[in-house]
C-alpha cells in the first residue's frame, strides 16, 4: 500500500501541496465574496505523525496513536482579520474540543444549556494573550489515558494501572518521569482524571476519545 520510501515521500509531500492548494481556493474564494477580514479561520494538523511516513514530531516523544506529547502536541493557528492581531504566537494549552465553545463564545450565539459542552472558550487566551488555562485537559485512547495541566502532564499506558507524571515546562520531551518527586501532584491529577473518566462513561463515548 505505502510502496518503497521514495513513493511514500512522493505521496506525503504531494498531500500537504494539495492541502495547500485547496486552503488557497478557499482563501481566494473569501477574497472574492470580500468576507476574507471577517471569517474566522481555524487550522491544525493531525494527531501526530503517521509511523511510515516523512512526518517527524522534533524533540517531542513517540508519534500517532501515543498519548506523549508527538502524539497529540500539534501546531495550530487561528486568523480572523477582523479581530485577532496577526503574527503572534502563545504557549496556552489548547485542544479542538475548544473550537466550539470559542466561536459560541465569540459570536454571541445562545446555546441549548441541556447539552454538555467540552473545552472552554479560548476568547480571553486569543484577544488578551491569557496564558493560564486553568482547566485541564484529557485524553483517552484504547488502553492510553492522559490528563494534562497548565504545567505538569499524567499518563498511563495501562487504563491506570501505572502512571508516569512529567513537567512539560521543563522537560518537553517527557525523558524525565517525577512521579516519585511529586507525589501530591500526581494525586491530585489522578482524582481530576477519575473524575473526567467517569464524565466519558456517562455521556456514551466510545473506547476512544482523543
Amino acid at each position: 500500500m505505502y510502496g518503497d520510501l521514495s513513493h511514500r515521500t512522493q505521496l506525503y509531500y504531494g498531500t500537504i501541496t494539495a492541502l495547500d492548494d485547496q486552503i488557497g481556493r478557499l482563501w481566494n474564494h473569501l477574497q472574492k465574496l470580500g468576507v476574507d477580514e471577517n471569517t474566522m479561520i481555524w487550522f491544525c494538523s493531525d494527531n501526530g505523525p503517521e509511523d511510515r511516513t516523512p512526518g517527524s514530531a522534533g524533540i517531542f516523544r513517540e508519534r500517532k496513536r501515543s498519548l506523549y506529547e508527538g502524539g497529540v502536541r500539534v501546531p495550530a493557528f487561528v486568523r480572523w482579520k477582523a479581530k485577532f492581531r496577526g503574527g503572534e504566537k502563545t504557549i496556552y494549552p489548547m485542544v479542538t474540543s475548544d473550537y466550539l465553545p470559542t466561536i459560541i463564545d465569540m459570536l454571541n450565539i445562545e446555546y441549548p444549556l441541556t447539552r454538555p459542552v467540552d473545552g472552554i472558550s479560548l476568547k480571553e487566551a486569543l484577544l488578551n494573550n491569557d496564558l493560564e488555562r486553568n482547566s485541564d485537559i484529557g485524553f483517552l485512547f484504547g488502553n492510553k489515558i492522559s490528563w494534562v495541566s497548565d504545567r505538569y502532564k499524567l499518563v498511563s499506558t495501562d487504563q491506570g494501572k501505572t502512571f508516569e507524571l512529567y513537567d512539560l515546562l521543563e522537560y518537553k520531551a517527557e525523558n524525565h518521569d517525577i512521579l516519585s518527586i511529586k507525589t501530591d501532584t500526581a494525586k491530585k491529577l489522578q482524582l481530576a482524571l477519575e473524575k473526567w473518566m467517569e464524565s466519558v462513561k456517562r455521556s456514551g463515548q466510545g473506547e476512544d476519545y482523543q
